[in-house]
C-alpha cells in the first residue's frame, strides 16, 4: 500500500472542515462505525483515507447536512450508488424518491420537543400519531428523533382538526389504510420491474406509473364516494 495516496483522518478533517463544519475525527469514526466508512489501516491501526474515501464523505455530509436524509437512507442510497453507470443521474433520481413532499432547502429537522412548540401538539400526541403511522421521526446517532417537513405539515393539519373538535382516535385507522395503499403499490412495482435489478430509465418509467395510477385513482374513488357513499 502506498500511504502516499493516502490521508490521515486528521488531515481529511483539515481538508473538508471548511465545506462541513461540523466534521471532526469522531463524526468520521461514527460514520465508520455504522458501516459508511472503510478506511484502510496502517500497521499500527491508524486510519487513512484515499480519494474515493474523501469523496465518499462529501457525498455522506452533503447529503446529512445539506439535504438531512437520516444515516439509514444515505446507507440505501450508498449502496444503490456502488453500481450506477452514472452516479449524477442516479442520485438525481434517488434524491426524487427520498425528498420530503414538502421540501424546504432551508428547513432544518424538528426535534419532538421543537415539532411539539410549532404545532401546540403535546409530546404525548406526538408518540401517539408516530404509534399510528401517521409521523416519521428518523435518529441521526445522537438519540434524538428528528422530523422533517412532511411531518410537521401532518402535525400541523392535525393540530388545527384537533382545535375544531377532533380527537386524535379519529385519526387512527387512516395510517394503517394508507401504509397498506403504499405497500400494494411496491408490491406492483417490484412485480412488474421483475427478478433483475431495473435500469434507471426503467425505474423511473415506474414511478411516474405508480405515481400518476395513485393520483388518478385517489381522484375517481373520492369523487364515487361523494356521489353514492358518504356523500349523500
Amino acid at each position: 500500500m502506498d500511504v502516499k495516496k493516502y490521508m490521515s483522518i486528521g488531515k481529511v478533517v483539515a481538508l473538508l472542515q471548511k465545506e462541513f463544519p461540523d466534521l471532526t475525527s469522531s463524526s468520521l469514526r461514527f460514520l465508520e462505525k455504522a458501516g459508511l466508512l472503510h478506511p484502510q489501516r496502517t500497521s499500527g491501526g491508524h486510519r487513512l483515507y484515499s480519494d474515493d474515501d474523501i469523496a465518499r464523505i462529501r457525498l455522506i455530509k452533503h447529503l446529512q447536512s445539506k439535504r438531512h436524509y437520516p444515516l439509514n437512507v444515505i446507507r440505501q442510497m450508498l449502496a444503490k450508488l456502488e453500481h450506477a453507470k452514472d452516479q449524477e443521474a442516479e442520485i438525481a433520481f434517488l434524491e426524487s424518491l427520498y425528498r420530503p413532499l414538502s421540501y424546504d432547502p432551508d428547513f432544518t429537522p424538528l426535534s419532538r420537543v421543537q415539532l411539539a412548540e410549532n404545532t401546540d401538539l403535546s409530546p404525548a400526541a406526538i408518540a401517539r400519531l408516530e404509534e399510528m403511522g401517521l409521523l416519521f421521526p428518523h435518529a441521526n446517532g445522537d438519540g434524538q428523533h428528528y422530523y422533517d417537513e412532511d411531518d410537521l405539515k401532518v402535525a400541523e393539519l392535525i393540530a388545527q382538526e384537533l382545535k375544531l373538535n377532533a380527537s386524535l382516535d379519529d385519526f387512527s385507522t387512516y395510517g394503517a389504510a394508507m401504509r397498506m395503499s403504499v405497500q400494494e403499490e411496491f408490491n406492483l412495482f417490484y412485480k412488474l420491474a421483475g427478478s433483475a435489478k431495473p435500469t434507471l430509465e426503467r425505474s423511473q418509467q415506474l414511478k411516474e406509473t405508480a405515481d400518476l395510477i395513485h393520483a388518478l385513482l385517489r381522484a375517481k374513488l373520492r369523487r364515487q364516494i361523494m356521489i353514492g357513499g358518504k356523500g349523500k
